[in-house]
């Protein structure tokens, strides 16, 4: 009987433990890869549903206010345009809602009732929501809104980040 050596032994298990880690270290990556990938793409989705949702109001709606400024205000800034963290935006039936960033979400509140409703969930989490009014004498109103957001990959650490922006012309503002 012909029997293995303890020296063929012990190399077939080192090639195998080899073979083990390297497969294991590969599905980690394509793991990592996948959950990177599955986390951008929520956070972008997340990100322009949030721009969506802006610009259906302030285009249709009335800008009344962004930051502490009124349009007084924005005027006397021409090109530069008047910034701010908070926009006040009346719509078609009268009614005021404010966003701004309250806890790492941008908070939609009816002046109103004081209700609340948040754009986003606990998972992403919004670093800075800017609203920049444009208003010049004479021609229509814009404001540019910028949002910088980002999302862990689950026990990974991983951050991922995004930026965006758009700029959305009033369609009842301005012309004064």
């Amino acid at each position: 009987m012909r029997g293995y050596t303890l020296i063929e032994a012990i190399i077939s298990v080192l090639l195998l433990a080899i073979i083990l880690l390297g497969g294991t270290t590969l599905f980690y990556q394509n793991l990592k890869s996948v959950g990177f990938s599955d986390v951008n793409s929520n956070l972008n989705s997340t990100l322009n549903s949030i721009l969506g949702a802006l610009e259906k109001d302030i285009r249709y709606g009335e800008v009344t206010n962004v930051g502490m400024g009124s349009r007084l205000e924005c005027l006397t800034t021409e090109s530069a345009g008047y910034g701010g963290t908070s926009l006040r935006v009346r719509d078609l039936n009268g009614h005021e809602t404010v966003y701004s960033l309250e806890d790492d979400k941008v908070a939609s509140t009816a002046s109103e009732t004081g209700q609340k409703g948040y754009l986003n969930s606990d998972d992403i989490k919004v670093e800075t929501l800017d609203f920049t009014w444009f208003c010049l004498a004479g021609v229509g109103d814009k404001i540019k809104i910028t949002i910088d957001a980002s999302s862990n990959i689950l026990s990974t650490g991983i951050k991922v980040e995004q930026n965006v922006s758009t700029e959305v012309y009033l369609l009842n503002s301005g012309l004064i």
